[in-house]
């Protein structure tokens, strides 16, 4: 059995939970994965009943060396992710909605690692930046934000004497 494989067929009813450390070895099975390094824990809980059986997972941890959007310093990422799937069993092809997890009858197991993989790279924020600090300002480097500035273009540069008539033109 897999490291990230729950008993899925042959369980009695009831729940059933797992616990799997999630390391940097973990994103080398995952091609062009921009997370390389976390430690995260990820709790599985696996209700089963008579008629319906459940899967609740949790994720928490921190995401390692992820570079800052603003000065490209390499930062750490607290994550937290929980999502709730419903195990049926069926075809594979078909594909009722991302909360289904459709299993064949004959599966003793299901692997878990796509799951926890999905579930970790949409935990990472949007705008990845340093924290704030207690005057509200962003904790960059400023040796590299000097250096952006230094090399950004600035509005207030001589514009180019062909293009100062679209400084005209009214925008709706």
């Amino acid at each position: 059995m897999n490291y990230y494989e729950i008993k899925f067929n042959g369980i009695k009813v009831g729940s059933h939970s797992n616990s799997f450390e999630i390391k940097d070895k973990f994103f080398d099975t995952f091609e062009n994965s921009e997370i390389k390094q976390a430690e995260i824990t990820a709790s599985t809980k696996l209700n089963k009943q008579d008629n319906k059986t459940t899967l609740d997972i949790n994720l928490v941890g921190t995401i390692n060396n992820i570079p800052c959007d603003i000065c490209t310093e390499k930062i750490d990422i607290p994550i937290s992710s929980k999502m709730n799937y419903v195990i049926k069993e069926g075809d594979k092809n078909n594909v009722y909605n991302e909360d289904v997890i459709i299993v064949n009858a004959f599966e003793n197991t299901i692997c878990l690692k796509n799951y926890f993989y999905e579930m970790i790279s949409l935990a990472l924020p949007a705008k990845r930046q340093h924290k704030l600090n207690a005057t509200n300002n962003i904790e960059c480097s400023k040796e590299m934000i000097n250096l952006i500035e230094k090399y950004s273009y600035k509005n207030n540069e001589i514009m180019d004497p062909r293009w100062e008539a679209l400084n005209d033109i009214k925008l709706k």
